[in-house]
């Protein structure tokens, strides 16, 4: 099993009569057949590589080095001296690809804010030859227990507790080695005890010195638009009517509301306002989120149904699994600049790939409601909202109506066909309903969940350019279970409300040949 399961073909044998009239049968293969059964394991091993150097190059740290390590597993559960496949050494790329990514990353500390007697926030900046990292796990011991930070397009927040807050220096090791996502490939899964597994130094020392706070977020010349004790917020535009100062408004008194955690407060100001009441308690109480900067820089992008500011960077604490993450947070205002729904972004990197399809393909708007909903998807898990959850998962076709999501009741057999390799239909259907039944047993038992995107395609269908493929992995954590999955949609911008008309779940699939993608599907309207 550490090798491969696998029919033996082309057995030899040698035959040879003993006592009693028995004959004594000696079964064996030759090595040129042998080397075959471990030709699909160099494959994959290629396969694997192959994303993780597509991940490197976006700066995607994260899942580079997770992706590198699985390859270096793998490598090691083969018995040659020099894995060599398709004219590429594995042997001496993949540690070299490592090393050269822990080497290139750096830590430049930026600030450090009191948050009380025995607490404080750290910001540091996280490059690569001077690039923003698009994200990175890293780990450092607080005095009292292993903490696992996430920093996102540069920048990462941590919070140090305790004796703590006196460290002059505080020594950080990079991610690398993630046990917890081993069952991605099952046969990472069954090599993780089996085989040496590699050691890399992903340690580095940062000084914490007393610097000049720095704004990391505000644009150039940015307008200013509300400005208290508590934030200096200013935005920036390039659109024509803009309501500026009510939308800095709303977003001061958001902020205030979060920063001083009190629930009873967010319940009083946003009464009139049942949605955003509930989003938002259950947002801060979830997440344990903060502010992150009192100088608030962010742009203002007109949207479908108004106006959003994207992005306000803030620190999420997960105590039970011990991580904290750099995450950015998009309100959404109404035409005349009400707060209308808050979300959590994307990373930077998408973010503007997304944008320069759309320029390319002349369909910014359609792509940036996709991007909108998938920001909607991840925050309904970070504030376990399962009424959307359900919904995402539902049967029916999905309506995307502005912050709301609606079902609506259709034969899909009218709009689109399947063909090509999909997966039975039947094992979609039971796997949600499964995933669905635990999912609502995670939300009402776990103290705390995190959910995250390791990929994010947007694929446009040739044959009708208003329907649109999204095919994204997400790696789910939470304080006793974790899980990673595929998941597809197939989305009509046709009509005048955005439409889902398939919806698949695919949990711990990596088989390439086996996900549903948008070439399985056939659409005639």
């Amino acid at each position: 099993k550490t090798h491969s399961t696998a029919t033996l073909k082309n057995v030899k044998s040698i035959k040879k009569p003993v006592s009693n009239g028995k004959i004594e049968v000696f079964c064996y293969l030759k090595k040129s057949e042998v080397n075959k059964i471990f030709q699909q394991r160099k494959k994959l091993i290629s396969e694997i590589v192959s994303k993780a150097h597509q991940y490197e190059q976006e700066y995607n740290y994260a899942h580079a080095l997770k992706n590198y390590y699985f390859a270096n597993i793998l490598l090691n559960s083969l018995s040659d001296q020099n894995v060599i496949y398709n004219g590429r050494n594995y042997t001496t790329l993949i540690p070299n690809k490592i090393h050269k990514i822990l080497l290139n990353t750096n830590f430049k500390y930026v600030n450090k804010y009191d948050i009380s007697a025995n607490e404080m926030e750290v910001t540091l900046k996280v490059l690569s030859n001077g690039h923003p990292i698009s994200l990175l796990d890293f780990t450092f011991w607080d005095g009292r227990s292993q903490v696992n930070v996430q920093a996102k397009d540069g920048i990462a927040s941590l919070r140090l507790v305790g004796s703590s807050i006196d460290f002059k220096k505080l020594r950080v090791n990079i991610k690398y080695s993630y046990y917890q996502c081993r069952k991605e490939y099952n046969v990472i899964a069954d090599l993780w005890d089996l085989v040496l597994k590699p050691v890399y130094r992903g340690a580095k020392v940062i000084k914490l010195e007393k610097k000049k706070k720095k704004n990391l977020g505000i644009i150039s010349k940015p307008i200013v638009v509300s400005k208290t004790d508590d934030f200096n917020i200013q935005l920036k535009t390039d659109q024509d009517s803009v309501p500026l100062k009510n939308i800095g408004q709303s977003t001061q008194k958001l902020l205030k509301l979060i920063n001083n955690n009190n629930i009873s407060k967010i319940k009083r100001s946003y009464s009139n306002d049942n949605f955003l009441k509930t989003k938002v308690v259950d947002y801060l109480k979830y997440n344990n989120a903060k502010p992150q900067d009192r100088n608030i820089g962010a742009k203002v992008n007109k949207t479908e149904n108004g106006w959003e500011v994207r992005k306000i960077r803030m620190l999420h604490n997960y105590p039970s699994i011990h991580k904290q993450s750099t995450e950015y947070m998009v309100l959404d205002f109404s035409k005349d600049g009400e707060l209308r729904d808050i979300n959590i972004a994307i990373t930077k990197q998408l973010y503007d790939k997304f944008v320069k399809q759309g320029k390319f393909g002349r369909d910014w708007d359609n792509r940036q409601q996709i991007i909108k909903f998938l920001e909607k998807y991840r925050t309904a898990y970070m504030s376990r909202d399962i009424n959307t959850v359900e919904k995402m998962f539902a049967e029916d076709a999905l309506i995307i109506v502005g912050r709301k999501i609606k079902r609506k009741k259709i034969s899909p057999e009218e709009i689109y066909n399947k063909f090509g390799n999909e997966p039975d239909y039947e094992y979609i259907r039971m796997k949600k309903e499964e995933y669905n039944k635990r999912q609502k047993q995670v939300f009402d038992h776990q103290k705390d969940i995190f959910l995250d995107f390791a990929s994010f395609e947007i694929n446009r269908k040739n044959n009708q350019p208003s329907v649109y493929g999204v095919e994204m992995r997400q790696n789910y954590f939470s304080t006793t279970y974790s899980d990673e999955g595929y998941l597809f949609l197939l989305i009509d911008f046709s009509k005048e409300d955005p439409t889902i008309y398939v919806r698949a779940w695919q949990p711990n699939e990596w088989d390439e040949d086996k996900l549903i993608s948008s070439g399985n599907f056939k659409v005639y309207k």
